[in-house]
């Protein structure tokens, strides 16, 4: 438990935007609710109220991430995820910066995989392979190593084509791979533009031309397949607990840096073992 606790703190510490500075009673900080978010996806804990027991049972965890004075009450922690979600994608996006130090993206797989949630007010309507849903979208560019890289949340009704360009962007991948959701001529130019190579199956029902899918795409997009499993196996449905699109993306935000936190901890330490686990430190 202490293992998680210094990745939680050290995924965050490294990637955190600085503090507010103002007048006025400073609360907890933003860098210790976010080490809390990512410290409870890695430990497996889905609930606001079961997270404030286990930081009143383990003083030395809570201390350890920074509450030293007072214990954050559940309905805290849930103000936190409705607040945080700007702040989470950023710190996501600096850790993706430090993923390719170590290992650089040779290829990009993007997709999308629902978040469904039929209960929850900002819930809309999409369709994904297995039909029509009610809920959200994670839209993400995965890497060769299964590592997500870029990611957007969004209502579950928006499009998976417009977001490719925002997904590869600052990144030098040789390849690019992309369903026939992303069939458009202006991602296959997005995708040259970083000198990648798309390769996009082809949509009959928007070109208008025989289906068709690269070689490369049937081969090689398990690999977001796989990381859909790892990423709803980390989250643990905890989705469901929360409600509205800001706190889903705190969420999502929060269990990708838990997900990179262990890869960097496999790169450094030379395990491979350890580079797609999602369940290494659960209790």
């Amino acid at each position: 438990m202490q293992e998680a606790v210094e990745l939680a703190r050290t995924a965050v510490n490294k990637t955190i935007v600085t503090e507010r500075k103002g007048r006025g009673r400073k609360g907890y900080g933003r860098l210790a609710a976010l080490r809390l978010l990512v410290y409870a996806l890695l430990v497996g804990i889905e609930k606001d109220e079961t997270l404030e027991k286990h930081l009143r049972r383990k003083r030395g965890v809570a201390r350890a991430l920074g509450f030293r004075r007072s214990i954050p009450d559940r309905t805290t922690i849930g103000r936190w995820k409705k607040k945080l979600d700007k702040i989470a994608r950023e710190a996501f996006k600096k850790q993706a910066d430090i993923v390719e130090m170590l290992a650089q993206a040779k290829l990009l797989v993007v997709d999308s995989t629902p978040l469904e949630d039929w209960r929850d007010p900002e819930a809309e309507w999409g369709y994904y392979s297995r039909g029509p849903f009610k809920g959200f979208k994670v839209h993400v560019s995965v890497d060769q190593l299964g590592l997500p890289r870029k990611a957007v949340v969004t209502p579950g009704n928006r499009y998976d084509s417009p977001f490719l360009p925002e997904l590869i962007q600052g990144l030098r991948p040789k390849d690019v791979i992309g369903d026939a959701a992303y069939d458009a001529e202006s991602n296959r130019k997005a995708c040259r533009e970083i000198g990648a190579k798309p390769h996009i199956a082809t949509n009959p029902r928007r070109s208008g031309k025989r289906r068709y899918t690269p070689p490369l795409c049937k081969r090689k997009r398990y690999i977001v397949e796989q990381f859909n499993s790892r990423f709803k196996e980390m989250l643990g449905g905890c989705w469901l607990w929360f409600k509205g699109l800001a706190k889903k993306a705190t969420i999502v935000y929060s269990a990708l840096l838990a997900m990179n936190a262990i890869a960097i901890q496999a790169l450094l330490t030379n395990k491979p073992e350890l580079l797609r686990k999602v369940g290494v430190y659960r209790y």
